[in-house]
């Protein structure tokens, strides 16, 4: 249970923090990126489409939501490690700005996330799969390992 409400954590945060927002992508420099993430679809989910589904879907959101985090580091160096109490007026403005610009970008997973909620309601309920649970768990671990690369890539920033 406690690996699914995770799994469900992840999910959302996923969503809530994807991004399309052009003046976010035309500030930054894509090499500067961690490469893609590919989650391989196991041989054994190779004939659940709807397992694939789950994987590619997740596999997506795993990819925007990590360039997303990316820009907003490489562009908000200046933020990175300071408390919310050392924030100056316009620090806090720029802070706004982030989540402005990260909830109006929200709509492009809403019904691929909608989606994927469900499957998840599903799994609470007992009602999916095997392969399905299967493929969730795999989104899970990618996006785990992605954090991973993420804060090892920036472990120095803000230090």
């Amino acid at each position: 249970m406690k690996k699914l409400l995770f799994i469900s954590i992840i999910a959302f945060f996923l969503f809530s923090c994807s991004s399309n927002n052009e003046e976010l992508a035309s500030n930054s420099n894509d090499s500067d990126k961690l490469p893609a993430l590919k989650i391989e679809v196991p041989a054994e989910l190779q004939n659940n489409e709807n397992a694939k589904e789950i994987i590619t879907t997740g596999e997506e959101m795993i990819n925007k939501f990590s360039n997303t985090l990316e820009d907003i580091i490489k562009d908000n160096k200046n933020l990175i490690g300071k408390k919310n109490d050392d924030l100056s007026f316009m620090e806090q403005i720029q802070v706004g700005k982030i989540a402005v610009q990260i909830a109006a970008s929200m709509a492009e997973f809403a019904p691929k996330f909608v989606k994927l909620q469900s499957k998840i309601e599903n799994f609470k309920k007992g009602d999916i799969s095997e392969e399905e649970a299967k493929a969730i768990d795999e989104v899970g671990k990618a996006f785990e390992k992605r954090m991973d690369e993420i804060n090892k890539k920036y472990e120095n920033l803000g230090k």
